[in-house]
């Protein structure tokens, strides 16, 4: 869906360049006649019909191209005329039917219209210098039926017409899947050998030559007469014109991207994360639009073809599907940066945690699907890629099932929510800050500012002590006095002590007893609790009571020993 949303968007800004600078052909605003209809498919009922019918289309598509370059060249002038356009799209729409006859399956989808143009163009020019049988020597409609024929073969040739048993163009006479994968093979042999004249078909001298050195789809624009004849001369497949073109517009699009990119960084400037966020979309989209462009012109301008053409299509159509995932995992976070600065100031922190690991799952669900769908486009098997997981179900145990677990964990860590990022805990054998909650791990800060990642499943399965989501602190304290200085005041200092306890509005349940009697050492045992969640000031309110207790004890003169806090 995502890549059809793209394509709608992008092709209609790309081609209107394009036919500006390139005189592309365009629909005439005439009603077709049934002549002119584009969608009437040939007749494959038979290998007579399929063979005809594609000779036949060939031949149209040829005449009308000589006549429209003949016309065009009468008429002069910086554009073709009219006249000259209807004619380059009659001759277009023939030479689709005319592909129509070949059974494309093994042609991976994104290369598949312009290698089938090739590939026609190509065995018309084999079938040229063959001698082919007569029509009335090739199976009809009729031998089909009474012979319960499936395949024909071209005498003395391997290039053979079967019927198409499933799919979509089942019951169709069509040239071979094998054919197809040949028909290089076979035009490399027969490429010096010259035209037999004596078929009933009519030959098409050089018209693949003719396609594979010209600009545009067919009929090539008026600029095509300007370049000099020495910038023709094929180079690995190429001409010299066509490799100086697509060096130069790769070039600038490629640069065009990197400025852009500069661009961006150099006046975006913003702590706002959500506006950031939205910001952060433009680069990816113009790159894709910068990929669409480019694959335009290169297929349609420049006119790039054979195994260079399919090549670079397939190289397109990777990295424009790695940009789209780009930018859905950026759409994502978009999303989720608007989410989480709307939130509650106080409710923000897991919220947020949750909406941004929720992102990384769904740009790891968009990943998938991108690669899914672009490994179809290339014409990559992605079912046995995936049947061999079922396969290797032992390596995956051994391999991916921590980092399951571990997702697992951080989504239970999610629902029942023991710890914010901030809290004080003990966990799996640590203590210190949580400072993030990821899918895979929890990263805990240290009281000596170590970092430290303990992955989820461990975190999940342990138990966790939470100090920062105590209802109150304890103050727990042992007290030692001198016996000398204080065994003749023990009970008035003790009273003094619980009344400075109770005066505290921050403090509950006091409790002051004797732990400990002797000759020497007097231990009071202190107790009370803090009413206040926050660690931080529980230190300063035990900070307050000692501060207090020290006063009371010098008051009564009494000689602390020593102080000792329980745990």
């Amino acid at each position: 869906m995502m890549r059809l949303i793209k394509k709608l968007l992008l092709r209609t800004v790309a081609v209107l360049i394009i036919i500006l600078l390139n005189q592309h052909i365009v629909m005439g605003t005439t009603t077709p006649t049934p002549y002119q209809n584009p969608l009437r498919p040939p007749a494959t009922n038979s290998p007579r019909a399929t063979l005809s019918g594609f000779m036949r289309n060939m031949n149209e598509a040829y005449q009308l191209i000589q006549e429209a370059e003949e016309q065009s060249k009468k008429e002069g002038g910086l554009w073709h005329s009219r006249a000259v356009k209807e004619k380059g799209q009659k001759a277009e729409w023939a030479l689709r039917r005319a592909v129509d006859t070949l059974n494309l399956v093994d042609i991976p989808p994104i290369s598949r219209q312009d290698i089938g143009t090739e590939y026609a163009l190509m065995l018309k020019e084999v079938l040229d210098r063959l001698k082919l049988p007569k029509g009335n020597n090739i199976p009809s409609r009729k031998d089909v039926e009474q012979e319960d024929l499936k395949r024909w073969e071209i005498p003395g040739t391997e290039i053979a017409i079967m019927l198409v048993e499933e799919g979509f163009n089942v019951n169709e006479f069509l040239f071979s899947p094998e054919t197809v994968k040949r028909i290089r093979n076979f035009y490399q042999l027969t490429e010096k050998v010259p035209y037999y004249e004596s078929n009933s078909w009519k030959t098409s001298p050089e018209f693949y030559n003719f396609y594979i050195t010209t600009p545009g789809y067919l009929l090539p624009p008026k600029w095509n007469s300007w370049l000099p004849k020495w910038t023709s001369k094929l180079i690995r497949g190429q001409t010299i014109w066509q490799w100086f073109s697509l060096g130069v517009i790769s070039s600038m699009l490629f640069f065009s991207i990197l400025g852009v990119a500069f661009l961006l960084r150099q006046y975006i400037n913003t702590t706002n994360e959500q506006k950031k966020a939205w910001l952060g979309l433009l680069l990816p989209t113009f790159t894709l639009w910068v990929g669409e462009t480019w694959e335009l012109l290169m297929d349609k301008s420049i006119n790039i073809t054979g195994q260079l053409l399919d090549n670079l299509l397939k190289l397109s159509t990777v990295i424009q599907g790695g940009v789209l995932a780009w930018l859905a995992f950026m759409v994502f976070n978009a999303i989720a940066s608007t989410i989480i600065s709307n939130m509650p100031a106080d409710n923000k922190s897991l919220e947020a945690i949750i909406a941004r690991n929720g992102i990384r799952i769904l740009g790891v669900m968009a990943a998938l699907t991108v690669f899914y769908t672009t490994s179809k486009q290339i014409g990559v098997a992605v079912g046995p890629i995936i049947a061999s997981f079922g396969i290797s179900s032992i390596a995956i145990g051994l391999g991916v099932k921590p980092y399951i677990e571990n997702i697992v964990g951080g989504l239970t860590l999610f629902v029942n929510r023991p710890m914010n990022i901030g809290d004080f805990c003990e966990l799996g054998g640590v203590t210190g800050t949580v400072e993030d909650i990821g899918l895979r791990s929890t990263l805990i800060r240290t009281v000596d500012r170590k970092l430290i990642y303990v992955p989820n499943t461990v975190v999940s399965t342990s138990q966790i002590v939470n100090h920062s989501q105590r209802d109150k602190h304890t103050f727990d304290t042992i007290i030692s006095l001198s016996y000398d200085s204080i065994h003749e005041r023990l009970a008035e200092t003790m009273e003094n002590l619980r009344v400075m306890l109770a005066q505290h509005p921050k403090l509950s349940e006091e409790r002051i007893s004797l732990d400990n009697l002797s000759n020497e050492v007097i231990d009071i045992d202190l107790f009370t609790y803090i009413l206040t969640k926050d660690s931080d000031e529980s230190i300063q309110i035990q900070e307050e009571i000692l501060l207090k207790i020290n006063e009371v004890l010098d008051l009564m003169g009494v000689e602390v020993v020593a102080i000792s806090f329980r745990e």
